[in-house]
């Protein structure tokens, strides 16, 4: 099984797994980006969020919102394409990694949506 949260300002995810030969049990823990495999995992379980900005309000705060990407590492360029993707066809993420980002644009003012991607399962 694989879960994720949101543990403070970051992600955490766990793989737990049980041997169906032996029975014996193992989890590993991580913070932060997950490894792909464990990833495409957990949206095969889970789906996909898709997170939202309002056109309207996000404009008197692109400066806040260029800056949430930038903090999160992205270029110029592509914090800018993330701006642009929010108020249009919106982001997709897991459901851990959408809240966190929601959580961050929230905090510079903007009004967010989160719904379930119906085809990512």
């Amino acid at each position: 099984m694989v879960t994720e949260a949101v543990d403070g300002d970051r992600l955490a995810w766990t793989v737990s797994t049980r041997c169906s030969g032996c029975d014996a049990a193992t989890e590993l823990c991580g913070w932060g980006e997950m490894p792909a495999i464990v990833r495409k995992a957990l949206v095969a379980r889970a789906g996909l969020v898709r997170l939202r900005v309002e056109p309207v309000a996000a404009g008197p705060l692109r400066v806040r919102l260029l800056s949430v990407f930038r903090k999160r590492g992205a270029t110029i360029d592509e914090a800018s394409s993330a701006i642009t993707a929010l108020i249009t066809t919106g982001i997709l993420g897991t459901q851990a990694e959408m809240r966190l980002l929601a959580e961050h644009l929230t905090a510079a003012g903007a009004t967010v949506s989160r719904e379930p991607h119906p085809s990512s399962r």
